[in-house]
């Protein structure tokens, strides 16, 4: 059963998974790869596997589930939201740190969004997919 605290799990899942590719912090990913002073070249390449294919797996989910349209329509609400931000000065594109967080925040809403998308087409529509018959 899909309820508000699965689309939560799958939000908080995909925060972690671009966050800890790329934040301003700097500790992320990205940070330890370019870190010159660091050698754990073996766990560097692992971690990175890892988050590429998560990445995959989430990337093949949202298409499947939202399809191109869906995709380029979500993208396109998200960067009216951040257009809509900057013009009501509640986002200084000048603060790189804010912008990050901003456009790294509605990355992983897009990658929670598609991964729940069935499930809330479901919810909302009452269609079930062919692939959820057994299950109702």
């Amino acid at each position: 059963m899909f309820t508000p605290l699965s689309f939560l799990v799958r939000w908080i899942l995909s925060m972690f998974i671009v966050f800890a590719t790329y934040n301003a912090t700097g500790y992320s990913y990205f940070h330890w790869l370019t870190d010159s002073g660091s050698g754990d070249w073996a766990l560097k390449l692992f971690t990175g596997l890892s988050l590429l294919t998560l990445y995959g797996i989430y990337a093949i989910a949202v298409w499947r589930s939202m399809g191109p349209i869906g995709v380029a329509a979500a993208a396109t609400a998200m960067t009216v939201m951040i257009w809509t931000l900057v013009d009501y000065g509640l986002l200084d594109l000048n603060n790189t740190n804010a912008v990050s967080t901003v456009v790294g925040s509605l990355f992983a809403t897009i990658l929670s969004l598609g991964v729940s998308w069935s499930h809330i087409r479901t919810r909302l529509s009452g269609q079930v997919d062919s692939k959820d018959v057994n299950q109702y």
